[in-house]
């Protein structure tokens, strides 16, 4: 598949995938905090792409195995003041508590920068 958005727009992408992540209270200290801005950043450049497959890549780019990323992606999003509050005001959907998890928060936040995007 080939990347619809120029190189210089990358840095613009991230840069908003980050604004998002630690809008959610995300700590930019923890290595989750990184892998979730790439699967972010990934995901939205790859919609049709499964989050195993999201998470492999990264792993692959890091060194560490897809279900490392996936652990480090969710205590990183545990570790996060309130983030479903946080979450809900970005989407504007009020989420319940015990549906908050990596894949969804990759999903929504990757939601909004598709949606930025066009």
């Amino acid at each position: 598949m080939t990347n619809p958005i120029p190189s210089h727009d990358l840095v613009a992408l991230r840069r908003d995938a980050v604004s998002l992540v630690v809008k959610c209270g995300v700590r930019a200290d923890l290595r989750g905090f990184d892998c979730l801005v790439d699967a972010i950043v990934f995901s939205v450049l790859n919609p049709r792409v499964g989050f195993c497959n999201i998470y492999k890549r990264i792993g692959d780019d890091i060194g560490v195995k897809q279900k490392t990323v996936m652990r480090e992606i969710s205590y990183a999003i545990a570790q996060a003041f309130d983030i479903r509050s946080a979450l809900s005001a970005i989407v504007g959907v009020k989420i319940p508590q015990n549906d908050v998890h990596s894949s969804l928060v990759i999903a929504y936040l990757a939601n909004e920068l598709r949606t930025k995007l066009s």
